[in-house]
Order: C-alpha cells, then structure tokens, then sequence
C-alpha cells in the first residue's frame, strides 16, 4: 500500500520547505522536553544555571585548547610556544648583559625546533667531541664566567627582590651540571649542590672547580650515599634544605638533579611563583599509588594519609622550615624510612594532608592525572605507561623518555618549570639546543622583545586552594 500527498506532488516546489518546518518543530519540542527542568526554575535562577554551564563549558574548552597546543599543536612563530608573543622592542634598550645570541656550532637549533628532516638527518649523523676538563676550564674563573656567557645580574627588580633556593642532587657529569648552573644562575638566587657520597676522585674535584667560581653556590654540608628508593634521596634533599635555610632573603625552594634542564627563564619563574603567591606544587594520587610500599610501616603517625608522588617539588620557604624543624615532620621522616621509596610518599603526603596545617599545602581533590583537577608542573617527565602519555621520539631508559633532538618541538612548548631527563651521552645536542632556547628567550624578554603569557597560569583554580 502507498500514500500519496497530491499537494506535495503538484507543488514540488513547496516540499522541501514543508518538511523543514517539521523538523524544525520537532527539535524544539524535544529540546524543551529536555531542559524543562531548567524552564522550571525561577528566571534568577534559571540565568545563573545557564551562565554556570557557560562558564564551565568555557573551562573545559580552555583547559583541552592549551593542552592541544602544549602537547601535539602547531609550531610557533614566536619561541616555538603558546605561550610568547612578539613585541615592539624599546629603542635604544642596552642588552650589555648578554651575547648577541648563544649558538650550538655547526647545528642549526631553529631548524630542529622546527622538525627539518634535512637538519635532523645531518645532526644524528654528527660525532660529538670530548670537551677539556671542567677544572681546566675553569682555572681563571673571571675568564670561566664570561665565556661560558653566565648571566651575572639580577636582570630586573622584580627578579632581584624574588630570590630562589635551588638543591642540585648530582654523582656524575660535571660537564652536564654546568650547563645546567649556567642556564639557572642568578647572583641573587642561591644553590645546594650535594654531590653523592660515592662520587670521588676527579670527578667529584670537578663538581668543586665549577663550585668554587660562584659565592652563592656551596657543596652540601652532609653528604649522603644516595641509591633509588632508599632513603638517601631524601635525606639529601634533607641536607641542602637545611643548609640553605642560613640564607635569609629566598622565598621559593626547587630541587633539581643533575640531569633536568629549565622550561623556564628565571623571570618567567618568578612571575609563575607570585601568581602562586604560597601555593606549593607537588605531585600526588592515592588512586594510583603503589600501596604495598608502605604494609611494612605502622599505622601513620599524627593521622597523616599516606599520598604517592614525585620527590621533585616547588615548595614555599614556610613549608621548607615546617620540614627542618617540626616534630610531626621528623615523626613522618622515620615512619617512611620504613617503608619503600619513601622518597615518592613523603614530599607528597606532607603537602596533600591539609589537616597539619603546613602552609601551602593543598586542601582540594589531589589526583594529579594531567589535565585533571591539579596539574603537576614542577617537572615534565613522560612515563611510557603514565596515563598521559606522549610520543618518545628519544629513547626510553627505566620506563621515562630520556629526551632527544626530535623531542624539541614537544619541550619547547611545555608549561612546566623543568623537564626531566637528559643524557650527556645521548643526543646532547637535544641539551645544548634547550641551553640555546632558554639563553635567547632570557635575552629578548630582558630586551622587551618578547612577552610571556602568563594566562595559563593566572586560570591554575588549585593554587588558591591551599592552607
């Protein structure tokens, strides 16, 4: 059997018009259908329903733009990054402070930033020279200083009155740490370099030649053996604490180890510290955590909730006073003795346990799975297995990507303070590249050619949801 519609037919003209009115119709029926509970509310309320849905929708949209454009986004024109733009320079602006520029011979860095297969290819196939001794080197430390091109100002007010404590935890490389000192030195900011009890020799008279050049940088008073996940990682993150506590001006501690390198130029870190203004950042999940380290220990004292995180943090100097002196914390310290790896609990449990008070510490939901409720951006690291996971265009040593030339485009454009890790054996131009990013982008925000968006940042609702 058929039906036919004779108008519809004869008027085939009019057809489509028809049955686009019907379906029209049929939508607003069903959306109303459907948002009758908000058609019942007061219109007050009704408006405040309709702008919390907008903003929310305008969280999430915000938060997955910035970590597209973080993780696998399009190149930048400006620093390779989402978070710069260009300026107009100030005339006649001194950049006595600084070389024209710092560049890796016979590698084209911009190049690599910038994925060129040509420059890639040419690089893998570069032999890498052995360089002269560190004490060598650095024998006439005024010469040392300014051809190495250490940055030897505060820069700017701002960053002189925001001093940083640093501890650099190192055993091997000395070569490697300069570079590393080198990028992060400031005269104002000071360093705990703790050189591990089973370093010797000449390497560890190396670590001393660089050492003995900079007033603001010191060996650690107590040296400790430090072997993964005993309890020597941290008690010698434990000893530059306490040493560095005797300076009186820092307001923010970061610990490092000799195999990370700074996402970050020293002004856009205080920038990002005032904007936390207190806030400590450190990993933490319980969700995730590998509970079975810690069956071994008792109960938890002082009714601390054991928390699994990252040993790498960013922590007020409230905080780090609270760690040194406080007998809950000292109490804490010899319960995860007993336990596995205590270096991933104690940090963790100590800023995710709001209920002690340490200032600070945070009073929110604390997973940190990347994206979600509480970024972690003391660090970037990229686990195989994390559920974050990004492509390891370097080699993979223990589960983390040990980062190489193909993983610049991705390093440029991170969020985080520091990226963890590199190899001095390994691709180093990788390192030598990130040295030559972070020196120029130093340079041209001193010279007010270059503008950090800070944006990112300032939308972090965690940080001000602290003790």
């Amino acid at each position: 059997m058929s039906y036919k519609f004779p108008f519809l037919v004869k008027n085939g003209k009019y057809a489509f018009v028809v049955l686009l009115n019907v379906a029209f119709l049929i939508i607003i029926y069903t959306y109303c259908d459907i948002s009758k509970c908000e058609n019942n509310l007061p219109v007050d309320s009704k408006q405040e329903y309709v702008n919390e849905q907008n903003r929310k929708d305008t969280d999430v949209y915000d938060q997955q733009r910035r970590l597209k454009l973080f993780d696998r986004g399009p190149l930048f024109e400006v620093s390779f990054s989402p978070l710069y733009k260009n300026v107009l320079p100030v005339k006649n602006f001194s950049i006595w402070t600084f070389r024209s520029s710092q560049r890796v011979t016979n590698v084209d860095c911009s190049q690599l930033f910038e994925q060129n297969p040509k420059e890639i290819e040419k690089v893998h196939k570069m032999n890498v020279s052995e360089s002269a001794s560190v004490c060598l080197k650095s024998k006439d430390c005024e010469n040392f200083i300014t051809r190495g091109g250490y940055i030897m100002h505060p820069l700017s007010e701002e960053e002189a009155d925001f001093s940083i404590a640093f501890s650099i935890l190192v055993y091997k490389s000395p070569e490697q740490f300069e570079i590393l000192l080198r990028a992060i030195y400031r005269p104002q900011n000071v360093y705990c370099v703790h050189v591990d009890n089973k370093t010797t020799g000449n390497d560890f008279k190396e670590f001393q030649c660089i050492i003995r050049c900079f007033p603001n940088v010191f060996l650690a008073t107590d040296r400790k053996d430090v072997k993964w996940g005993k309890i020597g990682v941290l008690t010698a993150e434990l000893s530059c604490m306490k040493d560095l506590l005797s300076f009186k001006k820092w307001k923010y501690f970061i610990n490092l180890t000799g195999q990370e390198f700074p996402l970050r130029t020293n002004y856009e870190l205080v920038q990002i510290l005032k904007i936390y203004n207190g806030s400590n950042d450190g990993e933490g999940t319980v969700k995730r955590a590998n509970k079975d380290r810690w069956e071994k220990a008792s109960k938890p004292p002082h009714g601390i909730r054991p928390v699994k995180g990252s040993v790498h943090v960013t922590l007020n100097r409230k905080f780090v006073e609270y760690v040194i002196d406080s007998r809950v914390a000292k109490d804490f310290l010899q319960w995860v003795n007993k336990t596995d790896t205590p270096d991933e609990t104690y940090f963790a449990s100590l800023i995710h346990n709001p209920q002690l008070g340490i200032p600070g510490s945070f009073k929110g939901e604390l997973e940190t799975d990347f994206g979600v409720r509480k970024p972690f951006l003391s660090r970037f690291k990229n686990w195989h297995d994390a559920p974050n996971a990004l492509p390891c265009r370097g080699k993979y040593v223990r589960s983390i990507c040990i980062f190489g030339i193909e993983d610049l485009p991705l390093l440029a454009r991170r969020p985080e303070f520091f990226a963890n890790k590199f190899h001095f054996d390994y691709q180093r131009q990788a390192l030598l590249c990130m040295d030559e990013l972070i020196y120029n982008r130093t340079r041209d925000e001193y010279a007010q050619r270059l503008d950090f968006d800070t944006q990112y940042y300032k939308s972090l609702k965690h940080v001000k949801n602290i003790v």
